[in-house]
């Protein structure tokens, strides 16, 4: 049976949070920073979302072609660049694809997979599609960086209980936020299941509620690799956080820095 396509627009639902809870995070800026100023070239970010890195990037002189399957994330970042100097937005191209389907006719020195981008591709045929396609695009001597996220705390404990996160006050609508996400894995399908449920209050006291389910799928490293080198690609580094720490067998997170061999 074939795989069937992601869906549309897997952010539909979460957009409007995501500047919230994730908008100002910039921890892994200048490790992405270091590398397009040690390639020199243009970038191809995928999964650029509202922007988070590429209007920093843009602000620091480079060249961004940011590239997402999400229209209502893209819809945020055009709005952004929109109160940005001529010679800021100018930088960027923003571009609604998917990855596995990119065909932009340009090499690019530096290819980014941030902040667990790569876990949204839910079966291995898109993975394999994904990579073929960053490969066609990277240039000569370029660089993929792709930060991925593996659930090792929780492959012990597949059934998680409600966590709740900070709440939090949109400064637009003055609207409060309270969320919980509840998680549970798949282990036979490496597949992650976020249940999500937001309370949103507004400053005259009526509130909502939206709920819904995000779908990641996670690669151990030893797969990861393999994966990798399937494709042509070889790590040249390979760490956890973002300041180039070794990691260790229950990592969470790894960052590998892939050339073409």
């Amino acid at each position: 049976m074939a795989d069937v396509k992601q869906i549309i627009d897997p952010y539909d639902n979460f957009s409007e949070f995501y500047d919230l809870y994730v908008g100002e995070f910039l921890d892994d800026f200048p490790m992405y920073e270091k590398y397009a100023a040690q390639v020199g070239g243009p970038i191809l970010e995928i999964g650029a979302g509202s922007g988070r890195l590429t209007i920093p990037l843009a602000q620091k002189g480079f060249d961004v072609a940011a590239t997402d399957v999400s229209p209502t994330m893209l819809a945020i970042l055009n709005d952004r660049l929109e109160e940005l100097p001529a010679e800021v937005s100018g930088r960027v191209q923003v571009i609604q694809a998917d990855v596995c389907e990119l065909d932009l006719g340009a090499k690019f020195d530096l290819v980014m997979v941030p902040y667990y981008v790569f876990n949204y591709l839910l079966t291995p045929e898109f993975q394999n599609q994904a990579l073929e396609r960053m490969k066609a695009h990277l240039a000569e001597s370029g660089l993929v960086v792709i930060d991925a996220f593996i659930p090792m705390s929780r492959l012990n404990t597949p059934e998680g209980t409600p966590i709740q996160r900070p709440e939090v006050v949109d400064p637009a609508t003055g609207n409060r936020i309270r969320s919980w996400n509840t998680f549970r894995l798949d282990i036979e399908n490496n597949m992650e299941y976020r249940f999500q449920r937001f309370e949103i209050e507004t400053p005259d006291g009526e509130t909502r509620l939206k709920e819904f389910t995000v779908e990641r799928r996670y690669t151990l490293a030893d797969d990861l690799e393999r994966l990798f080198g399937s494709h042509g690609f070889e790590a040249l580094d390979v760490f956890t956080g973002y300041n180039g720490e070794t990691p260790e067998p229950d990592s969470e997170q790894l960052v590998y820095v892939l050339g073409a061999d």
